[in-house]
């Protein structure tokens, strides 16, 4: 295995196997670059089988198996492709591949063929040599002259034979010389295996562990994204145009007294909160666009769904803690919101993990990316009926008041406002009324004059708890979710 290799090591079997692939024109080569949802690709359909090739033999494995590496190539490429198959097979690596309709070069490269009818039952087991004289000897004689290919023959008799006749040719297979012969050949070997399978579990599989993989995801796979401008615009660009924008229409409402300002500024706190929930969607493409790279890495070993998880959920937060400080100093200042910044900025931040965590928990189990994408903003939906604004804590039905206790932004949006108005002069004043004309302040008013809604302190505790909860869903969903269609 190549994973506990050194750093030169692993360099130079990179460059051996480029350099055994034909790889070497593309090396600097971008494969694909993402572009919104659009996957541009920068490489040929022939150089881009050799590379899944490439990855598969990059832990110099003793056999590699591939599902029909020459489809969707023209002739000149899968003859290349399987040439190189080839030349692989004479240094020792074992082959074993699928192929739908080979020309005939690419099919007399192959040393054995195994022939499958339809229901699956073998036809023909042997050398590609021999394979003619077998369905000869069956009664179906090669067309001279008539430009056919070997393969083209073997699939056409088999299909037109089976339909027509309905000739059985598994049985005419068990019955035959060839099938004895081959039996005689190896028949001891298959019955020592099956008597006695090798364990797999002896071959060497010891990877370089957990950290040293995280530390390579980050290392590579975040600076990666860290330089690209397709991945920074959407955690960027909402930021500054909301900020913008609330800077555009509260400009220094926060300390305004009358109760038609402090009204906007409870609702506009609200839906800063609303917002790192709606805004999470620009995550989800994150997840489910490497959906294919992240399978594959797993099943080769690299790190298990736990480690990609934590790298993910770093690359975020680091970034995260940027885009949140840039957005808390815009509108905390332009508003001229009151209480600690410190406590504003860190609730934002908060909220904002919440809401990423969230979206890779529904992107984990989500099938598709536009499944996730309908998914998400319906349950951030049901959070904002229950976050406290659109109706009150006291009056939200009994059969519901669990739910409400859920809701990430009845937290978030306690947190913001304790820090706004608690202990505050505008937080003194009565001047909203109760169903009985009683007045009261607008954290009375609001049900965040007791309990654990009056604490700071506790709804920090609480967002940083559901982060915990949803980050935990995302990440047994990323290691026991498969969506591998076979």
């Amino acid at each position: 295995s190549c994973l506990s290799l050194s750093k030169d090591k692993k360099r130079q079997r990179v460059d051996e196997v480029i350099t055994k692939l034909r790889l070497e024109k593309c090396r600097h080569t971008v494969i694909g670059l993402v572009i919104g949802n659009v996957l541009k690709r920068g490489i040929s359909g022939g150089q881009s089988k050799r590379v899944n090739i490439a990855l598969a033999l990059i832990s110099n494995p003793m056999v590699v198996f591939l599902d029909e590496p020459t489809s969707g190539l023209d002739s000149t490429m899968a003859n290349e492709v399987c040439q190189i198959l080839k030349e692989l097979v004479k240094e020792g690596c074992t082959v074993i591949a699928t192929v739908h309709s080979p020309t005939s070069f690419a099919f007399s490269l192959f040393d054995e063929v195994m022939m499958l009818q339809s229901g699956g039952a073998v036809v023909y087991s042997g050398m590609v040599t021999k394979v003619k004289d077998h369905f000869q000897a069956c009664g179906f004689p090669f067309p001279q002259g008539q430009g056919y290919s070997l393969p083209d023959w073997l699939v056409d008799t088999l299909g037109e034979a089976e339909v027509k006749t309905q000739v059985d040719f598994a049985a005419l297979w068990a019955k035959s010389p060839s099938s004895e012969a081959y039996l005689k050949a190896h028949g001891e070997e298959v019955q020592r295996l099956k008597a006695s399978p090798v364990n797999l579990q002896t071959l060497p599989t010891k990877g370089p562990g957990q950290l040293k993989a995280l530390k390579t995801l980050l290392a590579y796979r975040m600076m990666k994204h860290y330089k690209s401008p397709e991945f920074l615009g959407p955690r960027f660009g909402d930021k500054i145009f909301m900020s913008l924008l609330s800077m555009s229409l509260y400009w220094g409402i926060g300390d305004k007294s009358d109760v038609q300002s402090m009204q906007s500024t409870a609702a506009v706190l609200f839906f800063f909160c609303a917002l790192c929930g709606y805004g999470a969607a620009a995550f989800v493409p994150s997840l489910t666009l490497e959906r294919a790279l992240f399978f594959r890495e797993q099943a080769d070993g690299c790190y298990i769904g736990v480690t990609y998880y934590i790298a993910k959920f770093i690359e975020e937060a680091v970034l995260c803690t940027f885009t949140s400080t840039f957005f808390s100093i815009i509108v905390f200042f332009a508003m001229n919101l009151q209480g600690n910044f410190g406590i504003f900025a860190a609730t934002y931040f908060a909220t904002s993990m919440v809401g990423i965590v969230l979206a890779y928990a529904v992107a984990a189990v989500a099938p598709t990316m536009e499944a996730a994408n309908a998914l998400l903003p319906t349950y951030v939906t049901t959070c904002m009926y229950f976050g406290g604004l659109f109706i009150v804590f006291d009056k939200i039905p009994i059969g519901w008041e669990w739910y409400s206790w859920t809701s990430f932004l009845r937290y978030a949006w306690g947190a913001l406002m304790l820090n706004q108005f608690k202990d505050q002069d505008t937080g003194k004043l009565k001047v909203f009324f109760d169903s009985d004309g009683q007045s009261m302040t607008i954290l009375e008013f609001y049900n965040m004059d007791e309990g654990i809604m009056d604490s700071v302190g506790a709804c920090l505790g609480i967002l940083a708890g559901l982060c915990v909860i949803f980050g935990t869903l995302g990440a047994l969903g990323v290691t026991y979710v498969s969506h591998v269609k076979r």
